[in-house]
């Protein structure tokens, strides 16, 4: 189908993926160019689209060519050797093009979402802040914190984005419509369970109290899947590689939703790192030679000061403030 060349004339939303086509054609000319940029600086939202096309365009060079020839193969071309005049530039630009549809309504097919509008609500939490909510299914989420999440229920399943923090949820079942907790390094999907996910600047951790999940991290096309029941939880570093699988104490994991940190064994640089997570100004650990002291404890942490003032009780350290109104903890 011939593609508009007049910005004005290019109303319909898919016009984003008739541009992109046109544009990775190897066949386009100065008029077409022109027109191209007009239509993509006449509205924030064209560049969006495009934007999302692209991406899924870069998306399909990274995957193995016979992966993507089975992903875009038909019944009637199923078990027919390809032509030869068919190109892994075409095999992508048609994965793109299939794509568009769902991009462009605003869910990557990745996400598996529903083009009806969602209903939304971002949900947060300060420093030092706890906080708890019922979601529009009954479900209740619970907030540690520093956290942020973003809340989309559809009619075919319900979402939420930890975009940073921890939150624990107690979902209520519903079997035709999955639970999916995306915390950029992996998803989490259960149906009715209790767990627990925490997402830092490099990592995320899923602990399940009843109940079982999955979780699904790597690409999209390879995914890596692991199965966790009541009592396990799970690791994912940087890498988006999935850790063991390991049994927990999820009451100690989850002691921030009765106001207490629990530390068993723990080293004195993560048990630092924990208490920072509550205090407005974070201390530093000046004696790296202490790092990997191990040391246990209970502290609340409705009074994250008192927390980390209780330091020189369990630890051969002392407590010094600089001239910036940091703490810094130094060997005693």
């Amino acid at each position: 189908m011939p593609l508009p060349t007049k910005p004005d004339s290019l109303e319909h939303p898919h016009d984003a993926a008739h541009w992109f086509a046109r544009m990775q054609s190897g066949e386009v000319t100065e008029q077409d160019r022109k027109a191209f940029e007009a239509w993509r600086s006449a509205d924030p939202e064209h560049d969006r689209q495009y934007r999302n096309l692209d991406y899924i365009w870069q998306v399909t060079l990274k995957l193995p060519e016979q992966r993507l020839r089975s992903m875009m193969m038909t019944p009637d071309t199923a078990g027919k050797p390809p032509h030869h005049d068919t190109s892994r530039r075409r095999f992508g630009l048609g994965l793109a093009g299939a794509c568009a549809m769902a991009v462009i309504g605003g869910v990557a097919i990745m996400a598996g979402g529903s083009q009806q509008q969602p209903d939304t609500l971002t949900l947060s939490t300060q420093k030092g802040e706890r906080r708890q909510a019922r979601l529009p299914d009954g479900s209740m989420m619970f907030l540690n914190t520093d956290t942020v999440a973003v809340m989309r229920f559809y009619e075919n399943q319900r979402q939420i984005e930890l975009q940073h923090g921890e939150a624990f949820f107690e979902v209520s079942t519903d079997v035709a419509r999955p639970f999916i907790v995306d915390a950029g390094l992996g998803r989490v999907t259960v149906t009715g369970t209790r767990f627990n996910v925490r997402r830092d600047a490099h990592a995320m951790h899923v602990s399940v109290a009843s109940g079982s999940v999955r979780v699904q991290t790597g690409q999209w096309w390879k995914p890596q899947k692991h199965h966790l029941t009541a009592g396990q939880q799970t690791h994912i570093g940087s890498d988006q590689r999935p850790g063991s699988v390991r049994h927990t104490n999820v009451d100690d994991v989850v002691a921030w939703m009765r106001g207490k940190v629990v530390f068993n064994n723990a080293p004195l640089a993560y048990v630092i790192d924990e208490m920072n997570r509550y205090l407005d100004m974070p201390a530093r650990l000046e004696a790296p030679q202490l790092a990997q002291l191990h040391v246990s404890g209970i502290f609340s942490v409705d009074d994250p000061h008192a927390m980390i003032n209780a330091l020189p009780a369990i630890a051969p350290v002392r407590l010094e403030r600089t001239p910036d109104g940091r703490l810094s903890i130094q060997s005693r």
